[in-house]
């Protein structure tokens, strides 16, 4: 008997243990929550941004390349030639396209031979004329056959000596070793000629360190000339007003003649490019021409940049702003005095723009066409 009275007393303990959890469940439950709350005074107004629109086109409206390259061909001509300026200044090694209705403006230069003494005694001269002086400098250098042997790379290169007996010998140092009667370790004289040119103010040609009966060709910059290209030409057709003009006045440089010089041109024009506003982004317009795209293939096929050189050679127009005389000898070109004008149709610019881009897309090794 208790023992059942002890089990009774259990499990009326582990009810009345249940019954206050519960009580103090439902008692918490209801109780208010303990926070704090912040008062914002205005308050906040949550503005959800705004995405981006994003448009997305048919496959109907998206061009194809074709087109885009006749877009971007278009848009190279219409830029090619921008210069807003009213005088278009030429300088050296700086060409540029022209449009036939431009101004362009050139260095009135006079040009003589004289010596350093003449030139300084030039009373036509400020101190500020701008002059260009061109001359051989000579040096002397004393020196053996046998230290030419090792020093000179070049062998075949003519080389000008004086020898202990006074004579003066100028012959391609490997016929000079052949020589009996001279001795590899005798002393010689070696004479080197080298160009040289200085841009110097009048006022600076005392201290040139030029000899003052030293002849020289002398540049003298007697300020510019501006002409009009409409009037170098003298053609006021459609079909010039239609075109744009390669301007490259013509330098020491320039050893490939009239092809080399549009061929240069060309490439550095080309890939230099534009640039235009497209879809509110900055956009490069521009093409490679391969410095080789104008070679012909072992076939005999013509290249297409090689055609069109050979047709820009041979109607080009050479001005000589020196003499103001126009002329079209393609062989016959002067550094320093002339400035080389190559005509282009707007479609032959857009010509060259696609064939390039269109060999670049598809990755094209050849730039040959048939005869």
């Amino acid at each position: 008997m208790d023992r059942a009275r002890t089990g009774s007393t259990i499990i009326a303990a582990i009810l009345a243990v249940i019954v206050l959890l519960l009580f103090g469940y439902l008692l918490w439950s209801d109780a208010p929550p303990n926070r704090s709350e912040l008062t914002v005074d205005p308050p906040i107004e949550v503005i959800e941004p705004d995405l981006p629109l994003e448009i997305i086109r048919s496959a109907d409206e998206v061009p194809d390349s074709e087109t885009i390259r006749e877009q971007e061909a278009e848009a190279f001509v219409d830029n090619l030639a921008n210069s807003d300026a009213d005088t278009i200044i030429i300088n050296e090694y700086d060409d540029m396209f022209v449009r036939p209705d431009s101004i362009i403006a050139l260095p009135e230069l006079e040009q003589r031979v004289t010596t350093l003494k003449s030139l300084m005694e030039d009373k036509s001269l400020s101190d500020d004329t701008p002059v260009t002086l061109r001359y051989t400098e000579e040096t002397r250098e004393n020196t053996t056959l046998q230290e030419l042997e090792t020093q000179e790379e070049d062998h075949i290169a003519p080389i000008t000596i004086v020898t202990e007996q006074g004579e003066t010998i100028t012959a391609p140092l490997v016929e000079l070793l052949k020589r009996e009667d001279i001795n590899h370790q005798a002393p010689v004289t070696q004479i080197r000629k080298q160009k040289q040119v200085k841009q110097l103010k009048a006022s600076e040609l005392a201290e040139s360190g030029i000899p003052e009966d030293q002849q020289i060709s002398v540049t003298i910059s007697r300020g510019v000339q501006k002409l009009d290209i409409a009037d170098l030409i003298d053609s006021d057709s459609e079909e010039m007003q239609d075109s744009l003009f390669y301007l490259h006045r013509v330098t020491d440089e320039d050893i490939q003649g009239l092809w080399g010089i549009i061929q240069t041109g060309l490439i550095r024009n080309f890939r230099q490019g534009i640039r235009l506003q497209r879809d509110g982004s900055d956009h490069k317009v521009s093409v490679l021409i391969p410095a080789d795209a104008d070679e012909p293939l072992p076939t005999g096929l013509s290249s297409f940049l090689g055609k069109i050189l050979h047709d820009k050679v041979s109607t080009s127009y050479v001005y000589n702003f020196n003499t103001h005389t126009m002329g079209y000898d393609p062989d016959l070109i002067r550094p320093g005095q002339e400035l080389i004008l190559i005509r282009f149709s707007s479609d032959e610019i857009k010509q060259i723009y696609q064939f390039f881009a269109e060999q670049r897309n598809n990755k094209t090794e050849t730039f040959a066409i048939g005869r």
